[in-house]
């Protein structure tokens, strides 16, 4: 793969991967963390609500990457952005998900850490691949995690 199509699918990724993060969020009047499943609704509000948040903290990653940003820079900012959604990963499995819904959330969160896995080990060969993330989308969509698809923080 040439520089140039590095950098690009570089940033592409970091998109993806900021579509795909989420972040900790606190209790919620619909139950949650201590007070057992919140409802489908809530579920779903408080995780998009925590995507937005991991979008900007996963562009911000990916905002130094440019067409002459150095292999090791690129690599670092792959691994800067998984291992955040990963963590993130984590915390929206403490939301305590509906019963209906809660194995497709964990296969959500499965999918996403194979894919942050696949880059943390492939670091910038992982580029040239297919998506990585198309799993995770596909999961995200059918929860109606809108926030949380590829390209909905961009």
């Amino acid at each position: 793969m040439t520089r140039t199509r590095s950098r690009t699918a570089a940033a592409v990724l970091c998109t993806a991967l900021t579509a795909t993060a989420l972040a900790g969020c606190g209790s919620s009047a619909s139950s949650g963390t201590s007070g057992g499943p919140l409802t489908i609704e809530a579920f779903k509000a408080q995780a998009n609500a925590i995507c937005k948040t991991g979008n900007a903290d996963i562009k911000q990653i990916g905002s130094g990457i440019t067409i002459s940003s150095s292999p090791t820079l690129v690599v670092q900012a792959l691994h800067a952005a998984a291992n955040r959604a990963n963590k993130e990963v984590s915390d929206i499995r403490k939301l305590q998900a509906p019963s209906s819904i809660a194995s497709a959330v964990n296969a959500w969160g499965d999918a996403i850490n194979t894919a942050t896995a696949k880059i943390l080990k492939g670091g910038i060969e992982v580029l040239s691949g297919a998506d990585p993330f198309a799993g995770a989308d596909a999961r995200a969509k059918a929860l109606g995690l809108t926030s949380c698809e590829s390209g909905s923080g961009t």
